[in-house]
């Protein structure tokens, strides 16, 4: 994993506890394969299964080295109607708490100086629009970078997180890319 970033501040259920995710969304029909370019799933969880909570769903970790994290998470709160795309109300307001949830980890982690570079705004990538939003904090003298995107997709949340160090050949446009051809991959 990135060691330590804003991705560290998401909740996971310890290691040995945790149930994989499966390989393809029975709802939602997203495929998750076992590399995506030239990152390769390192972990993912059955929240229902790891956890008893099964409106958490499930999430799928990508990485690239220790320089980019990629964690999709699809989920539905247990909301019983949740339309496609990112400007209905169930998506605009889970796009509103994971962004409140970053700024009180970040917070709580100590990191300096988090603020927003890019959006919030409606993102295309291929055929899905998300909300998203990019931060940078400084952690350790160590700038870092997150990405949040939020949609709704087949009566669920799609959201993407994305952590990344500033500095490394891993920048802007490599991450756009990388979620292009992330999103590409799943939604096959």
């Amino acid at each position: 994993m990135l060691s330590p970033t804003l991705a560290q501040t998401q909740s996971q259920p310890p290691q040995q506890q945790r149930v994989p995710a499966p390989d393809r969304h029975p709802a939602t029909g997203l495929v998750f394969p076992a590399q995506i370019a030239n990152a390769p799933k390192v972990q993912s969880t059955d929240y229902g299964k790891t956890m008893n909570r099964p409106e958490l769903g499930y999430s799928w970790n990508y990485q690239i080295g220790r320089l980019l994290l990629a964690t999709v998470y699809v989920y539905n709160l247990s909301v019983q109607t949740i339309p496609d795309g990112p400007s209905n109300p169930p998506a605009i307001a889970q796009f509103q708490h994971s962004l409140e949830e970053i700024r009180q980890a970040a917070q709580f982690k100590g990191y300096d100086q988090l603020k927003t570079i890019k959006g919030p705004a409606d993102c295309p990538v291929g055929s899905v629009v998300f909300r998203c939003i990019t931060l940078s904090a400084v952690q350790n003298n160590q700038p870092i970078y997150t990405g949040l995107m939020v949609t709704g997709y087949r009566n669920h949340f799609l959201k993407l997180r994305l952590d990344w160090l500033e500095g490394s050949e891993i920048g802007q446009a490599v991450v756009d890319r990388f979620v292009q051809t992330l999103v590409g991959a799943i939604v096959r």
